[in-house]
């Protein structure tokens, strides 16, 4: 768990207010309510000085996911790109884990592939995640309009089958897989409406890093559920792939 602060010389506006103590509560805070929902999850918490999105940038260079806050993102019509949440999504070295202020915790993973590496990276990490934790998991790649989603299905499905077929027998899950027509971005919005987990690849066919793919943008302003845009895999699960460990493995960071 990671607090940060920008400290300021006590002023008689604000009175001794310390906000290292406010955000020592803060953590302290944090740490019970994950203690709360997973009491075997080994929790560390750090309170760091400096801007939070350069900060928590510098963490991801050691951590496995960066878990924030979408800062409200899904509740404004028009597109803030000022936000940390847009910031440390774009920029993160590692996997981001945007969480949503109100969501379904219950339902399935949801994973979005187009057939590009990123995607594929993506579709691994879905595994993974609905190994550890036991949760359904539902395959999607969508058409880019409903008559060439007609044309190309049987090649859609019989290369998404080769794809999932492959995972399905390493990480001893079943997953079911869907190809419907319409718009990648818009397909998965759709579908986060009843997702407990949204996963995708954060740059999709992006050939430069560190920005978002497309349809990774319009998932960060629009998912319903929390948001996973993977740049790497998490550390392989302890006890081979009949063990389902709580998901901590790495380092968690949180805001």
């Amino acid at each position: 768990m990671v607090h940060t602060f920008n400290w300021t010389p006590p002023s008689p506006a604000h009175g001794d207010a310390d906000p290292g103590i406010a955000g020592k509560d803060l953590l302290q805070h944090a740490v019970t309510a994950a203690q709360d929902v997973s009491p075997r999850l080994a929790i560390s918490a750090r309170l760091l000085e400096g801007a939070p999105s350069p900060t928590l940038l510098r963490q991801a260079h050691t951590a496995a996911l960066l878990a924030i806050g979408d800062g409200g993102l899904s509740s404004h019509v028009s597109l803030p790109t000022h936000t940390s949440a847009v910031h440390i999504a774009a920029r993160a070295s590692c996997s981001v884990l945007v969480a949503r202020a109100q969501h379904r915790s219950e339902g399935s993973i949801v994973v979005g592939v187009n057939g590009s590496p990123a995607s594929e990276r993506a579709l691994d990490f879905a595994f993974d995640t609905a190994a550890r934790s036991g949760a359904d998991l539902v395959v999607v790649r969508a058409g880019t309009s409903a008559t060439e989603a007609e044309d190309k299905n049987d090649d859609q499905l019989r290369q998404l089958a080769d794809l999932v077929d492959a995972r399905e027998d390493k990480y001893r899950i079943a997953a079911r897989t869907r190809v419907p027509p319409g718009d990648p971005a818009a397909v998965l919005v759709a579908e986060s409406e009843r997702a407990g987990l949204v996963i995708i690849g954060a740059r999709g066919q992006q050939p430069y890093g560190g920005l978002l793919g497309s349809t990774a943008q319009t998932m960060l302003h629009h998912s319903c559920a929390p948001l996973i845009l993977v740049r790497g895999l998490m550390a392989p699960r302890p006890g081979g792939s009949g063990a389902r460990p709580d998901l901590g493995a790495g380092q968690l960071m949180h805001r």
